[in-house]
């Protein structure tokens, strides 16, 4: 049996996805499985608000699951699966931006940091000028700028440096998750909601939408991080 052209298809690219994260969190430079506390509260708020945007685009046909490609347990109107996806995919990116963190502790490059936040403003203002009123498009960019808005405004930027490269470690192996995701297609897009560019078999806002989830996601953890350090 093909695994990735039947039932099992997005299980088995869930667990494709957490198998190297899980095995190497135990690596003793990193040593992620002491940041699992973090993570856990670092994701949750990010994946629930995530969940509910998922829901509605699901009920409002933004995009829809193929049966063909999953278990076939539902809660509420997503697969099981979705589920586990918003567990396991920020579990690997976030595991990839400590590693970063560990192997890289030079990286950052504050100088950059207002040019980065400019450059995503002005790219998400495009893409809505684009499409206006599409509803994947402009929740995805809307959101992604204001996001960069605020953390410009608070200042909180330091860790913009790791997570612009984590993002870009991880497109790499959502290339191949996505690509199996879009391509089957397990998920489905409506194109009137999106600006109707595809990377491969992959909806352009797709990219953003994970660079939108690393923001909220990372900026929780270093937020704890620095509660941390502050009281001791």
């Amino acid at each position: 049996m093909n695994l990735l052209q039947s039932h099992y298809t997005y299980i088995t690219l869930i667990l494709f996805t957490i198998s190297g994260p899980l095995l190497l969190s135990f690596d003793k430079k990193v040593a992620f499985f002491r940041h699992w506390k973090f993570f856990f509260w670092s994701m949750l708020p990010s994946s629930i608000a995530y969940i509910l945007w998922d829901i509605l685009a699901t009920h409002t046909q933004v995009w829809k699951f193929n049966p063909e490609f999953l278990l076939g347990t539902f809660i509420g109107n997503l697969p099981l699966e979705e589920y586990l996806f918003f567990i396991v995919v920020p579990y690997a990116c976030l595991f990839i931006y400590v590693c970063l963190q560990s192997y890289l502790p030079n990286l950052t490059r504050t100088s950059y940091h207002k040019a980065y936040i400019t450059t995503i403003i002005i790219l998400c203002l495009i893409a809505m000028a684009m499409t206006p009123g599409r509803a994947y498009t402009w929740s995805t960019f809307g959101l992604l700028g204001i996001t960069f808005l605020i953390l410009s405004a608070i200042k909180f930027t330091h860790h913009l440096t790791y997570l612009l490269a984590a993002w870009a470690i991880a497109l790499i192996p959502m290339a191949f998750v996505n690509g199996i995701l879009t391509g089957n297609p397990v998920l489905i897009y409506d194109n009137t909601e999106n600006l109707g560019i595809r990377i491969g078999t992959i909806p352009f806002e797709d990219f953003f939408y994970n660079l939108l989830y690393m923001t909220w996601m990372i900026s929780l953890y270093e937020w704890y991080n620095f509660r941390k350090a502050s009281k001791s």
